[in-house]
Formats: structure tokens, C-alpha cells, sequence
């Protein structure tokens, strides 16, 4: 008994905390991608703006010597800069952020110039105009 509410708990946990993914953009690159963003925890303080995105790939990709499906990262959005930096990222093993967590980073990056006509790009101009 004990087991089966354990069970349950950890499933209405995490289905109460799963992002509410909308999608921005695909992309053939990579094998092909979806990019969504999680705007319900869009957070905007002056001209910035903090956001996950997901990336959910159609094949399975390799980094550092792990292979995963999708990513979600945490960016920071300078709008009036035009300028993003990765502040955290997760890599799972299954597509839409499930399955396994296979590698996670959590250490502010340097800020990059948002590339024209890049995939950064739009996922940039998504996070502005929310």
C-alpha cells in the first residue's frame, strides 16, 4: 500500500510540474527539431528576459559522450541588446524531456550576439515579444 501512494505522488508531482510547451519553430538541422518555449515561467524585468526552451529532436544526437533526444536550456534574453546567454541546460534521453536525465550544466555562459535569420534568433524575438 505504502509503494502504490508513493506512486501516485511521484506521478501527481510530476505531472503538476511539467512545462506547458508551445511551439516556437522547426528546424531541419541536426536531423530535424522542434523548439518550444515554456512562457508560463517567462520571467521579463526591464529589457530582459529569462525562458526554458525545449528542443526535441526527431533523431538521437551525442554530446560530451552521452546521447540524448531532447534538451531544455534556460536562456537569459537582452531585447534592447540583442544579445542571449545559456544559463543552465539539461539533456534527457527520451523526446519532451523524459526518460532519463543524462547530463546537466548550471553555470552562466558568456552573453553571445543574437545571429540574423539564426534559430537563435527567432527563439530570441519569441522571448521578447511575450
Amino acid at each position: 500500500m505504502k509503494k502504490l501512494l508513493l506512486a501516485l505522488t511521484l506521478i501527481l508531482i510530476s505531472t503538476h510540474t511539467m512545462a506547458e510547451w508551445t511551439t516556437i519553430a522547426e528546424s531541419d538541422d541536426d536531423g530535424g527539431y522542434v523548439v518550444y518555449a515554456d512562457k508560463d515561467t517567462a520571467r521579463k524585468s526591464g529589457d530582459r528576459v529569462r525562458m526554458w526552451i525545449l528542443l526535441d529532436y526527431k533523431t538521437e544526437q551525442k554530446a560530451s559522450g552521452v546521447n540524448f533526444l531532447s534538451k531544455t536550456i534556460r536562456r537569459d534574453y537582452d531585447c534592447k541588446g540583442e544579445h542571449l546567454r545559456t544559463l543552465a541546460f539539461k539533456l534527457f534521453s527520451w523526446n519532451m524531456e523524459q526518460g532519463r536525465l543524462v547530463r546537466s550544466y548550471n553555470q552562466p555562459r558568456n552573453w553571445e550576439v543574437v545571429q540574423p535569420e539564426s534559430m537563435d534568433e527567432t527563439v530570441w524575438k519569441a522571448a521578447c515579444n511575450l
